[in-house]
């Protein structure tokens, strides 16, 4: 009687655990800086097409405040605990490579191969993103960052046209000024070096902005002073008094309401002044910032999978989505980017988009699409770029500028002998 009754146990033991693991899903989290309007939309939208495709598993997000960096300072404390998420939002180039290099992120060859990644994704984007063959990271989306958006009423009101050259943009400047009206909506933080790339590109041209990537050319060279002077003359003068307290939904906040009259920041922007009720080619439109009538400036989301997370299943079926024409539809239609899958087709845009679109095929024949600076340099050296262009902002005397040029310069030497640039 014992042993029947034993065998019974056993047997309702067994039966549990078969449909234990029968019940059993797969699940992702999400690490991700999508927080504010039109990019938590997006973000929201790209996990429902997950779900979509893949009903039986469970996608979940976990938003961090702040940017790049402090992803990465999130990542580090989750390694060290031994547990990292499934997937996280990831810069391209160098910040994705020291991931790689340390082992910490898994080869995506099988979900690159799944998406035709090599057919999908142009040249200089895949080689943001796949280091010795293998892919570490899936594009999602490509954000203009050289692009200066305007309030249209304002500058029709004042019989302004687009400055095509900084000799035209101090005039509107100045024009601007003499009627009360801030010319420039400016941003603390890593996106104010944004406004420093057209003096740099100016000065440098395209060669010299790759060399400096490249940590081949010295920040003590008389070319990079004078773009930094450049950059005071023409776009420090112009910002808006206060600019050091505002993030950058906030700055935008005074464009909208025509207390600046231009903001420049990546095109995400679009999604918050169409959620304000900006109507596009109406209310606003862009052009591009001086010295980079040639050239695209890009900047770009990816998703990449840490290596240790708990369910690396979980992790390739988001990442495969993301990648597909479902996935990115659904995640550039309300981001206010253009979709790095080459195949989505262009009329899922705005009007704004559907030129930024029609610009980077433009200058992809004629000009050059380059990536964000901060892309191709170490992390620390990137850290150390922004906070010094800040603080050249703040106080943008001749003696700040000394320190500034000679801080990176140091630490350039420093990543030099350490052999720490990338031959992009």
């Amino acid at each position: 009687m014992h042993s029947r009754r034993r065998f019974v146990v056993s047997m309702l033991l067994v039966l549990t655990m078969v449909l234990g693991a029968a019940m059993a899903v797969h699940a992702a989290e999400l690490w991700h800086y999508w927080l504010t309007g039109g990019e938590k939309a997006a973000l929201d939208a790209l996990l429902e097409a997950a779900r979509e495709v893949y009903p039986e598993y469970e996608f979940t997000e976990r938003g961090i405040p702040g940017a790049t960096a402090e992803i990465r300072r999130q990542l580090g404390a989750a390694f060290m605990a031994g547990d990292p998420p499934e997937v996280y939002q990831s810069a391209i180039g160098y910040d994705l490579k020291t991931y790689v290099d340390a082992g910490r992120l898994k080869p995506l060859d099988e979900v690159w191969e799944k998406i035709n990644g090599d057919e999908i994704f142009d040249d200089g984007l895949k080689a943001m993103v796949k280091f010795d063959g293998h892919a570490y990271a899936i594009p999602l989306n490509t954000h203009v960052i050289s692009h200066m958006f305007y309030n249209k009423h304002v500058f029709a009101e004042l019989g302004l046209e687009p400055p095509k050259d900084w000799d035209e943009f101090k005039e509107v400047c100045r024009v601007l000024r003499e009627n009360g009206i801030e010319p420039i909506a400016a941003v603390a933080g890593s996106w104010g070096t944004y406004q420093w790339y057209g003096p740099l590109l100016t000065v440098l041209g395209v060669d010299g902005y790759l060399a400096l990537g490249r940590g081949e050319i010295a920040f003590t060279d008389p070319r990079v002073r004078e773009a930094f002077e450049l950059y005071r003359d023409t776009m420090v003068e112009a910002y808006m008094e206060g600019w050091a307290g505002y993030g950058w939904a906030e700055a935008a906040n005074e464009m909208i309401q025509g207390n600046a009259a231009m903001y420049l920041n990546g095109d995400w922007v679009v999604a918050h002044f169409k959620e304000a009720g900006l109507e596009e080619d109406v209310d606003f439109g862009f052009f591009p910032v001086p010295g980079t009538q040639d050239v695209v400036i890009i900047q770009v989301d990816a998703l990449a999978a840490p290596v240790g997370s708990a369910d690396e299943a979980g992790a390739n079926a988001l990442m495969e989505v993301a990648g597909r024409l479902e996935g990115q539809i659904a995640f550039n239609s309300l981001k206010g980017s253009v979709a790095a899958n080459l195949n989505v087709p262009p009329d899922i845009y705005g009007p704004t988009l559907r030129c930024v679109y029609e610009r980077i095929q433009e200058v992809n024949q004629s000009g050059t699409v380059l990536p964000n600076l901060l892309f191709m340099l170490p992390p620390h050296l990137w850290q150390e770029l922004t906070r010094q262009v800040e603080i050249f902002t703040l106080d943008p005397t001749d003696a700040t500028l000394d320190t500034v040029l000679q801080t990176l310069e140091n630490l350039r030497l420093e990543i030099l002998f350490e052999n720490g640039f990338v031959q992009w």
